[in-house]
């Protein structure tokens, strides 16, 4: 199956370019227009929407696109980070369910001394400076919607040179520092603002959410059943069980006989799944013992310490201070 993106974040391309009163030629539109009934449009011709906005030569227009996106612009997806209580939870599902709304790149994040930093590489190659811009000043507009709040950036780093006037970038990065050739293209946000928690979990939602993203994602990326439960473990262990099965469209009981069908049992997985995830987590110097038992999803701090010691025979700290 070649590459794709959503056709609803096409159309809104499309709805703000009419707004600008740019216009797009006859046949290019025809030719989008017939993969409506699909859902989704070859990521070629999408790549030939950009390089004719690419000929216009106006200046900030990839800027001008990602501010006027709204979540509904991501099908799925902008619900899934709607529902998200925080932008470190949103960051996540953005990393795991972004092919959904398209496959021209893939998102990695890291945590440097500025905070935590959200970065983005390009697998396509044509007006790739403005794309860029345009899905940088979307993820900034949409880190508002998850917060709740008027949160800007710390920095952005682009790869390419400036494409528009300073003022354009601060329209869309507010007074984040914006810095440009540099080897990766990136979006910092404090710590602070990353795990900002505005609200409770709709768990009921993001259940719901989640099992829309999955459905969309499997149709992409057919998976077995033990890869789509070890891929939502993996990707966001917080998750319980009942959450997991929910993504999944089956009851508690149908995830655990489906599991053991195929000799695997649930409770064994999701524990080496956690440990991983503790000893890789464990060498960052900001995490606390409180705080990775909340990411990896354990109902109190004495829990997490429990089973942590199970797995090394070593607390928190002491194993801690055994790495560095």
């Amino acid at each position: 199956m070649s590459a794709s993106v959503t056709q609803s974040f096409t159309h809104a391309i499309l709805n703000q370019l009419q707004q600008l009163g740019i216009h797009i030629s006859p046949p290019l539109l025809t030719l989008i227009r017939q993969h409506n009934e699909q859902g989704r449009l070859p990521l070629a011709i999408q790549d030939s929407l950009w390089m004719e906005l690419e000929s216009h030569r106006i200046e900030g227009l990839g800027l001008k696109i990602g501010l006027s996106m709204l979540p509904q612009n991501f099908d799925s997806i902008g619900f899934l980070l709607l529902s998200s209580p925080s932008l470190s939870v949103a960051v996540d599902s953005l990393i795991n369910y972004s092919p959904i709304i398209g496959e021209g790149g893939v998102f990695a994040k890291a945590h440097s001394k500025e905070g935590w930093c959200l970065q983005y590489e390009a697998i396509f190659t044509s007006a790739v400076s403005m794309r860029i811009e345009a899905i940088f000043s979307s993820i900034a507009t949409g880190a508002r919607w998850v917060a709740g709040k008027n949160i800007t950036p710390v920095a952005v780093y682009f790869s390419h040179e400036p494409q528009a006037p300073m003022t354009l970038y601060k329209q869309a990065f507010g007074d984040a520092r914006v810095c440009f050739n540099q080897p990766q293209n990136a979006i910092v946000y404090d710590e602070v603002d990353w795990h900002f928690r505005q609200r409770e979990v709709n768990s009921a939602v993001q259940a719901q959410m989640l099992s829309l993203a999955n459905q969309q994602l499997a149709q992409l990326k057919p998976q077995t059943f033990v890869e789509q439960v070890s891929a939502l473990l993996t990707h966001q262990p917080w998750l319980s069980r009942a959450q997991i099965a929910a993504s999944l469209a089956v009851s508690e009981r149908t995830l655990q006989r489906r599991l053991s069908d195929l000799n695997v049992n649930y409770q064994t997985l999701s524990q080496d799944i956690r440990k991983q995830h503790a000893l890789a987590q464990i060498t960052k110097p900001n995490i606390t013992q409180a705080s990775l038992a909340e990411y990896l999803g354990y109902s109190d701090e004495s829990a997490f310490a429990k089973a942590f010691k199970r797995w090394t025979g070593m607390g928190f700290r002491e194993y801690r201070l055994k790495q560095h």
